[in-house]
C-alpha cells in the first residue's frame, strides 16, 4: 500500500517494462565516470532510503556534488522534499536512478556519513559495486535538425521565460538548446508552471515541465536543459507519439 501511495506521489513513467535490455557497468572507472557525467549534467536523481530488510522507506531526490574516483567516494547534495537526517545513518544503503537519453541508470550506494556546510546538508557514499543502465522502451529520443529549429519557451513562476531550440524529443520528455549561459542558473528539479511548443506537423505541445538535468558547453557557449513533460493530456501525448514514430521511419529511410 505505502509503495502504491509513492508511485502515484512521484509517478512511474520511466519504470522499465518487462525484456527491456540492460546492461551493468562494474569496471570501478566506468562507474567512476558515469557518476562523473551526473555530476557535469546536474542529474537529478530520485533516492530510495532502503531499511536493513532492504524495504523502501522513503523516497526523495538529490543530486551529486563532487566524485572522489581515488577514494572511491561520491558526495550528493541535500535530499528532497526534506532531509531526512535521522533516517540517512552510517551504513544504509540508498538505491539511485536517473534517466539519461532515453536509458535509466539505477544503483545502490551504502551511506557513510552527513556533512552540514553552509549550503546545507551534504551525504557522502561509497561507490556502488555496479550501475545498471536499461534502456526504457517509451523513452527513445530522436534528434531534431537544427537547420530548421522548433521553438521551445519554458515559463517559470519567479523567473524570465527561457526560450530556446529544440535539440531532442522523446514520449515523455525534451532536450532543449539554449544560447549563453542561463540566468539565474538553472535548479534540477524545479518545475516550469508552461512549456510551449509547436512541432513541425503544425501540432502545438503545451504543458507543464519539470527540469531533469542541465549543462552549459563553454566552447559552444550554449546551455541544454533536459526536460521531462508533465500534464500531457491524452490527444497531445497521442499527438506527439505519432510525430515521433513518424521522425523514427523518416530516419530510418535515410540511414
Amino acid at each position: 500500500m505505502i509503495h502504491g501511495l509513492l508511485d502515484k506521489l512521484f509517478g512511474h513513467e520511466d519504470k522499465p517494462k518487462d525484456g527491456s535490455p540492460k546492461n551493468i557497468k562494474h569496471d570501478r572507472n566506468e562507474i567512476g565516470s558515469l557518476l562523473t557525467l551526473y555530476q557535469d549534467q546536474n542529474h537529478l536523481m530520485t533516492a530510495m532510503i532502503m531499511n536493513a530488510g532492504q524495504r523502501k522507506i522513503a523516497k526523495l531526490s538529490t543530486g551529486i556534488v563532487s566524485v572522489d574516483e581515488a577514494g572511491q567516494l561520491f558526495v550528493t547534495d541535500e535530499f528532497h522534499p526534506s532531509d531526512p537526517n535521522p533516517l540517512l545513518s552510517e551504513g544504509i544503503t540508498v538505491q539511485f536512478s536517473l534517466t539519461h537519453h532515453g536509458v535509466r541508470h539505477q544503483f545502490n550506494a551504502v551511506h557513510l556519513q552527513t556533512q552540514s556546510t553552509p549550503e546545507g546538508a551534504r551525504h557522502l557514499f561509497r561507490f556502488p559495486k555496479g550501475i545498471e543502465q536499461i534502456q526504457l522502451r517509451d523513452a527513445f529520443r530522436v534528434k531534431l535538425s537544427q537547420a530548421h529549429p522548433i521553438k521551445v519557451t519554458l515559463t517559470h513562476a519567479e523567473h524570465a521565460a527561457i526560450t530556446g531550440t529544440l535539440a531532442d524529443l522523446s514520449a515523455s520528455g525534451m532536450r532543449v538548446r539554449i544560447e549563453g549561459l542561463v540566468t539565474p542558473k538553472p535548479v534540477r528539479g524545479e518545475t516550469y508552471s508552461s512549456c510551449h511548443l509547436v512541432l513541425s506537423d503544425g501540432h502545438p505541445i503545451v504543458c507543464g515541465a519539470r527540469l531533469m538535468h542541465w549543462q552549459y558547453d563553454p566552447d559552444l557557449r550554449v546551455s541544454y536543459l533536459g526536460v521531462h513533460f508533465e500534464n500531457l493530456d491524452g490527444n497531445t501525448q497521442r499527438a506527439l507519439n505519432r510525430y515521433l514514430t513518424e521522425l523514427q521511419r523518416k530516419q530510418r529511410q535515410l540511414s
